[in-house]
């Protein structure tokens, strides 16, 4: 056989390893406990956020814009929570619960092995974060009578960001062998840390490009369409920075790319 065709059959046999283990953790997530978390999380938001809008601020909006933008500013923490859930555990589960011990003695790849289980957790975090914006631009086209247009580039940043924050949640996965460690971490250094250096940014005048959470602000701005302007807190000036809509795609994209390669490269070396 030549080498060429072996190329072929290795490459085939990766591709159905992958699939095999992408649709066994779906399953496994859909059946798990962190799902029926995360849907709540994602069906609370919508209740508290439409209760808000009807009875705090005198009625939803009728303009598209203002409707949409409603929803869409703290879809960045329902990221970060979805993640956190599914992605932090990911890698960390397998020296937590000792399951790759039975996977590994058969032929099965290591990088096969994360690939597939990367895939899982964004396809079902993606999912329903792709749930949350159907269900808002429904109830926009009903009430609104349309979906303002900005609202599909927002659902593509919100994915964008989910794989900039899952990256980094797979690598903390991966240097933890504790799966609630690697939760606890991540959600603390995604939703506490950095939100904290961005609020410095802001106070000390840097704007804050190495963020992944400053450049998931665009989720919401891309709509918004605020922009960097100088003002004052207490008399003390300050500036309220927002990335532009290519920047914050580079940052979300550099993390995402970066992130998980570390992790898969992390998880290749990994001794159980």
């Amino acid at each position: 056989m030549s080498n060429s065709t072996n190329l072929k059959v290795g490459f085939s046999n990766d591709i159905r390893q992958i699939g095999i283990v992408t649709r066994y953790e779906m399953l496994r997530h859909l059946r798990s406990k962190k799902m029926y978390v995360f849907a709540g999380f994602v069906a609370l938001m919508l209740t508290l956020l439409t209760v808000l809008g009807v009875y705090a601020l005198g009625g939803l909006s009728t303009d598209p814009k203002e409707f949409i933008s409603n929803y869409v500013h703290l879809v960045s923490i329902l990221v970060v929570i979805g993640v956190s859930l599914f992605c932090a555990s990911a890698i960390a589960s397998e020296f937590d619960e000792r399951t790759a011990l039975l996977l590994f003695p058969r032929p099965m790849k290591r990088l096969s092995l994360f690939v597939g289980k990367a895939l899982a957790c964004y396809i079902v975090c993606g999912a329903l974060i792709a749930l949350y914006y159907a269900v808002i631009m429904i109830m926009s086209l009903v009430y609104t009578g349309s979906i303002y247009p900005a609202t599909f580039a927002s659902l593509g940043l919100a994915l964008l960001f989910m794989l900039g924050t899952g990256g980094f949640a797979l690598l903390m996965s991966t240097l933890f062998n504790k799966g609630a460690i690697a939760v606890i971490i991540t959600f603390a250094t995604l939703f506490l840390i950095f939100n904290i250096i961005d609020s410095m940014g802001m106070m000390f005048n840097f704007e804050p490009v190495f963020s992944v959470t400053y450049a998931g602000v665009d989720i919401a701005n891309v709509i918004v369409g605020n922009t960097t302007t100088p003002g004052y807190i207490e008399g003390m000036p300050v500036t309220y920075y927002y990335p532009s809509h290519t920047t914050a795609i580079a940052i979300m994209s550099a993390w995402a790319i970066v992130t998980t390669t570390l992790a898969a490269l992390l998880f290749n070396r990994k001794e159980f």
